[in-house]
């Protein structure tokens, strides 16, 4: 699995900052302080204003933003060009470790599961992986409790991933015990091909999930 392309989920992507990271805002300057120190934000434009604002409150469906509904329909959409939101995105990687991407379901409810960094320079993307490519969890990885929730964790990664229910919980479970593919989890579990999809990007994002070797 040598990933050449993104993923784009067919779920809610949700956005959040980190619990101990607070957004200081000025005429002229904009500054994210958190666990690592503070970050200087060169755009500090209405659109990165709003968008860290709503992201200080919790996770966040960023679309909702007006400035932002069209061009990241035409992102989900892979119909771009998605300048927009592109450039918001440009902008929250360089806050690195301190943004908390999360995945919801269609339903409006809050996330299935959250990518926690635990190192400044954590960056997340979602690296596409085709429906029938056999992947694991990453030798090492394990389950623990953190606050109330199980997470997945692995020494030496930049993640860990925070599993707040199902079927997130089960999904992870799943290439925890055995490799498969997301055709395979999807039919063994009875949930959407397109979820698990959604679920595997995110934990691929997080370098949990692998390729499987022979």
């Amino acid at each position: 699995m040598v990933p050449t392309e993104s993923h784009i989920p067919a779920c809610r992507p949700l956005w959040s900052l980190l619990e101990d990271a607070f957004v200081d805002e000025g005429s002229e300057h904009l500054t994210v302080h958190g666990r690592w120190g503070s970050i200087e934000i060169a755009d500090t434009s209405p659109l990165v204003r709003e968008a860290l604002h709503r992201m200080s409150l919790g996770p966040v469906a960023l679309e909702n933003i007006s400035a932002l509904h069209e061009n990241f329909v035409r992102w989900r959409a892979g119909a771009g060009p998605c300048l927009i939101w592109r450039k918001l995105k440009n902008t929250l990687d360089l806050l690195g470790g301190c943004v908390v991407p999360s995945l919801g379901l269609n339903d409006g409810a809050g996330p299935i599961l959250s990518l926690v960094a635990v190192t400044r320079d954590a960056n997340f993307w979602l690296p596409f992986i085709g429906h029938d490519e056999l992947v694991t969890m990453r030798w090492g990885t394990g389950i623990e409790r953190l606050n109330g929730d199980q997470a997945l964790a692995c020494p030496g990664l930049t993640y860990q991933v925070i599993l707040h229910g199902a079927p997130a919980t089960e999904i992870a479970k799943s290439l925890l015990d055995n490799a498969g593919t997301i055709t395979q989890v999807a039919e063994a579990l009875h949930v959407e091909k397109a979820l698990v999809a959604d679920v595997v990007a995110y934990l691929a994002g997080a370098g949990l999930v692998v390729p499987a070797r022979c």
